[in-house]
């Protein structure tokens, strides 16, 4: 049973490619909730949605990059 929940992170400075290095953030899986919503939950709390680049980011200028469980 899946019972944490990682969120990627991307520096501000950084430009996304396949070496970058990622920051990861990792959180307790509600019990309640799936991964995915849970991913769009912690997305929706701590980052905003910039229409222009089509990206999250946080307040800092860390991009958000998304999630997984395990």
């Amino acid at each position: 049973m899946m019972s944490k929940l990682i969120i990627i992170l991307l520096s501000s400075q950084a430009e996304f490619t396949v070496s970058s290095k990622l920051n990861l953030m990792y959180l307790p899986l509600p019990k309640q909730k799936d991964c995915f919503e849970a991913i769009d939950n912690v997305r929706e709390d701590i980052a905003i949605f910039d229409n222009q680049s089509n990206k999250w980011f946080l307040k800092d200028g860390t991009q958000f990059i998304g999630g997984f469980c395990e």
